[in-house]
């Protein structure tokens, strides 16, 4: 199932730029909404884990009690113009900067991922023993043709194995996957090339 992420700023550059760095790690589902009814519905009749809202979007809702209340297990990620002076701080799960840099954010989202991973361990692993031994090897840097002679397997149940792993934790990259194998320590950080 892919990330469900909900991202409502007016800007342009902001909703492309967060969205291709979530797109980098994890496959995301992402929608875009700017208007406050339309995203409290949304967010009523979907399931979504994160939602990046711009603080000017979250002061025209009527009732940001009830926006909050919505969804509980869903992180929300404010966008500020000044995030050491935003009403409503403690509410979030996170403050960003509209002007932070990709290192600012990149945190924020593996974060995201920790939580979703974190439920994923609580209801049983989804990798068979197999499909960890090459996720770790992933993670550690190897090609397929490493990792078979490695595994003393063929480089095609290597690439099957990938494919498996990808469609069952929704994760496209080699960087996502090593998040995930650190953050659910399948390996310890100093393994990684």
């Amino acid at each position: 199932m892919p990330f469900s992420v909900i991202i409502s700023d007016p800007s342009y550059l902001i909703k492309r730029g967060i969205s291709a760095l979530i797109g980098d790690i994890v496959q995301t589902e992402i929608v875009f909404i700017e208007d406050t009814q339309e995203l409290n519905h949304y967010l009523d009749t979907n399931a979504v884990q994160a939602v990046f809202i711009n603080e000017h979007i979250l002061n025209e809702m009527p009732d940001k009690e009830l926006f909050f209340q919505l969804k509980a297990d869903t992180r929300y990620i404010a966008i500020s113009d000044n995030p050491e002076n935003l009403r409503d701080k403690r509410k979030f799960d996170a403050v960003l900067d509209r002007n932070a840099r990709k290192d600012d954010i990149i945190p924020v989202i593996e974060s995201l991922l920790q939580s979703k991973n974190n439920e994923t361990n609580q209801t049983d692993s989804l990798l068979s023993t197999r499909e960890k031994d090459v996720l770790k090897q992933v993670a550690m840097g190897y090609t397929n043709q490493e990792i078979a002679e490695r595994l003393h397997i063929s480089r095609h149940t290597v690439i099957s194995h990938r494919k498996n792993i990808t469609s069952k934790l929704g994760i496209k990259t080699v960087s996502g996957l090593t998040v995930y194998a650190v953050l659910n320590d399948l390996i310890p950080k100093d393994q990684i090339r």
